[in-house]
């Protein structure tokens, strides 16, 4: 009997991990958003709309949520409570060739080392789906506490530095970033800064619903961004 319940506890204990997922919240400071921000309010062709422009946040922070199960992961913008009121007013969203604000969410499979990316242009939903991009870390023994776990240091080609915890043993990461023996909590490349705000380890989350979109490649994406910001 007793190893009949002890069997049976096993089950249960097994059951509520698998039900678990770990969620993450960051905050995402684009530092491209900022050097168009600085472009736009310097061309003097823009002066009569200063009054436009004047309402950007040069320092605006986005939120982002990473819910990780079962080796599976969505990562998904979080929509501020002013935007989601009615009466907000004017929304700039800048977009260029080689910057955009729109919507962009990630969801990664590593069981089988594929990702889904979607990317808004012009008020569009394009379906990118590619392999899981391979990273070669360095690792170092530098470390620093965030959010009350030790976390350690790793670069990539000394244009990326990441902050993982090996306490959250789950190799993944913000955005398209993974493959660190640890949860990635915060990281800075050429474009973002990534600020791990919460984490919730034990959460019931379910991963974000995947929108509808047209199916194209990584290649043909940009063809399309080129061929719409050329009009």
């Amino acid at each position: 009997m007793k190893k009949i319940i002890s069997l049976l506890l096993l089950m249960m204990i097994t059951v509520l991990c698998k039900a678990q997922s770990i969620e993450v919240k960051y905050s995402v400071y684009s530092k491209q958003r900022k050097e168009q921000i600085d472009k736009i309010m310097r061309n003097p062709n823009n002066q009569e709309h200063n009054g436009l422009f004047a309402g950007l946040n040069i320092e605006k922070e986005d939120s982002f949520c990473l819910v990780v199960k079962n080796r599976q992961s969505s990562y998904v913008r979080l929509e501020p409570d002013e935007d989601l009121r009615e009466g907000g007013g004017v929304k700039i969203i800048l977009v260029n060739a080689s910057y955009s604000e729109e919507d962009h969410a990630v969801y990664k499979d590593l069981s089988n080392r594929t990702v889904v990316e979607v990317r808004d242009l012009l008020a569009e939903a394009y379906i990118i789906e590619k392999t899981a991009p391979q990273y070669s870390w360095k690792l170092s023994s530098d470390s620093k506490d965030i959010m009350g776990l030790k976390c350690y240091r790793a670069v990539l080609n000394d244009t990326v530095t990441a902050w993982f915890c090996p306490e959250i043993p789950i190799s993944e990461g913000p955005d398209l970033y993974w493959g660190l023996p640890g949860l990635i909590l915060d990281l800075e490349d050429n474009r973002n800064i990534y600020r791990c705000i919460s984490i919730d380890t034990n959460s019931r989350s379910e991963l974000a619903g995947k929108k509808h979109g047209k199916k194209v490649s990584a290649e043909r994406f940009e063809e399309i961004k080129k061929l719409a910001l050329e009009r």
